[in-house]
């Protein structure tokens, strides 16, 4: 072989190598475009959930207490309070969904979804879902529709009274 046939082959070899180098960093570029989607997505959903959290204030369990015990007796800031507790679950879940769409969820949203039926667990929290279901998708909706249709109508209730001395009864919908 001539020096002028090696120097071609390693000419070639060094051209390939360019080549190979320029697609590794393209694929490089790319994954590095999807994991600051994915970043700014997160944050996003992250966002969202800490105003979520700061609506509710100082003491949103007692808005909860009340939407399971005495449903009748919420006021205006209970109800705000429960709109922004309600919605947190499904922020939740929204940020799940999304980051499973992205690759980044190991188990799936839809692992999540029947903890739904402990956040809206009772008559308060059903008749938001009634109310705010429409904003949502198809798919969605009968997800979650299909959840509320098998738990236990009171499912807070139920499972606070079990706190106690006496567990409640429980009745399906």
């Amino acid at each position: 072989m001539t020096s002028e046939q090696l120097n071609g082959w390693l000419t070639l070899g060094a051209n390939v190598g360019v080549i190979a180098g320029l697609i590794l960093v393209a694929v490089q570029i790319n994954q590095n475009t999807q994991i600051t989607q994915a970043q700014i997505a997160n944050d996003y959903y992250l966002a969202d959930m800490q105003l979520e959290l700061a609506m509710m204030g100082e003491n949103p369990a007692e808005s909860l207490a009340k939407a399971v015990y005495t449903p009748d007796e919420l006021t205006e800031l209970d109800r705000v309070v429960l709109d922004r507790y309600f919605n947190y679950g499904l922020v939740q879940l929204g940020r799940l969904r999304k980051m499973d769409e992205l690759g980044l969820a190991p188990e799936g949203w839809e692992d999540r979804i029947a903890y739904l039926e402990w956040h809206l667990g009772n008559e308060v929290g059903r008749r938001w879902w009634a109310t705010s279901r429409q904003t949502y998708s198809d798919d969605f909706r009968r997800k979650v529709d299909a959840i509320m249709a098998r738990s236990i109508r009171d499912a807070n209730r139920f499972l606070l009274d079990g706190l106690g001395s006496e567990p409640a009864d429980a009745t399906v919908d």
